[in-house]
């Protein structure tokens, strides 16, 4: 007879991997908390959450990807400098070549989709570490930046400016959150019949209940503040489009499941038949649309396109990743992880913002939480460094 599980269950299904993401939501709650009570009030306040959202969105978004570069087992370093280029170039296509809003969009996506090509060739098909490549990348686009300017600031085309002041209506906010929620929900409950039929014992607690009930909560709250303030940001738009998309990728299509056997067994993927270089190509030049749209959201918001923003993004967007679960390893990782992961950061950031702290004191806090993640990691995987 089949035992119903409880509540007394839960440490089980955590430790089991069944509900890996509890603890670290929890860890987001008691950060907020501490935040809300060290600002004064401040850091939960509408107008606040809605700034930190627009912080959030490109970390995000960037992070998404990310978890697709990592799971194969590549990393990306070249993500401050890249971001910041776009943003440089759709700010040159506005004002210095005088392009439309769309055409200005299509050339910042296009020559983000650029480097992520380079990125996949030389990657996948000339053998180079993606360590060496995206941080050779790093270097040089930096630059190229630098020269482009001169090294100075660039104003872009006032019209860029509708992607952060672009606000949904209360209304339609609810409509795209509640929506998200409920495809989230259909998705779960695919999940949990599709290990049914396949014989895994698998409880409709861990699968479907809470994990949904999280996300509504979290739905919830963001609805909320959103309809209180301005309505549902643009930037957070684009992010839940993009945790969609690679969310479904990596959880629901061929695809993914390929990503994670190239990941955990490169050798093997290779000998079941799993086109290596076409994967990883694709990934990449995901990657570089991620580039070109993240480039677009910071020069909205900055209403600027400075040559040397971002720098230490990389770190952030990897951190946010490894907290989330992902593996530098390869082979491990989910979007949804990643996404709390990259809240979290940028909730400290935001924090200490608020409380004056110097970004000295930030960059020490990404360093520590970056070293006890990989820590995390390598002993989850019951190794050590250099095993």
């Amino acid at each position: 007879m089949k035992r119903e599980l409880t509540v007394r269950d839960l440490p089980a299904m955590i430790s089991q991997g069944e509900l890996r993401l509890l603890p670290l939501i929890i860890v987001l709650i008691l950060i907020w908390m501490v935040m809300q009570y060290l600002t004064g009030g401040l850091f939960l306040s509408a107008r606040n959450l809605t700034n930190l959202s627009g912080q959030v969105a490109i970390t995000a978004m960037l992070t998404s990807g990310a978890v697709l570069v990592m799971i194969p087992g590549f990393i990306d370093l070249s993500l401050g400098a890249t971001v910041a280029a776009a943003a440089v170039v759709a700010a040159l296509a506005g004002v210095n070549l005088e392009l439309p809003l769309w055409l200005t969009i299509v050339a910042t996506l296009g020559f983000g989709l650029l480097i992520g090509v380079w990125h996949a060739f030389w990657i996948a098909w000339m053998k180079v570490p993606s360590f060496i490549v995206t941080l050779g990348s790093l270097l040089a686009i930096r630059g190229l930046s630098l020269v482009i300017t001169n090294a100075e600031t660039i104003s872009p085309n006032p019209d860029i400016l509708v992607i952060s002041d672009t606000s949904l209506s209360p209304t339609l906010s609810v409509i795209v959150l509640m929506g998200f929620w409920l495809a989230f929900a259909m998705l779960q409950m695919r999940e949990w019949r599709a290990r049914q039929q396949a014989g895994i014992q698998s409880s409709f607690l861990s699968v479907v209940g809470i994990p949904v009930a999280s996300v509504g909560i979290f739905a919830s709250g963001v609805t909320i503040v959103a309809v209180s303030y301005r309505g549902l940001p643009l930037p957070v738009v684009f992010v839940l489009a993009v945790v969609a998309l690679t969310g479904w990728l990596l959880r629901y299509t061929a695809f993914g499941r390929r990503l994670y056997a190239i990941g955990g067994n490169r050798q093997a993927a290779l000998l079941a038949g799993i086109n290596i270089r076409a994967h990883v190509s694709m990934v990449f030049a995901f990657m570089g649309l991620l580039y070109g749209l993240a480039g677009l959201v910071l020069v909205a918001r900055l209403d600027s396109a400075p040559p040397g923003a971002m720098q230490g993004l990389e770190l952030n967007v990897i951190a946010a990743a490894v907290i989330g679960g992902t593996s530098l390893m390869g082979g491990r990782g989910t979007v949804a992880g990643a996404v709390i992961g990259a809240i979290l950061m940028e909730s400290l950031s935001n924090g200490m913002s608020l409380m004056n702290l110097p970004s000295a004191y930030q960059s020490i806090t990404v360093g520590l939480v970056l070293l006890f993640a990989v820590y995390a990691d390598m002993r989850g995987r019951g190794g050590r460094l250099g095993d």
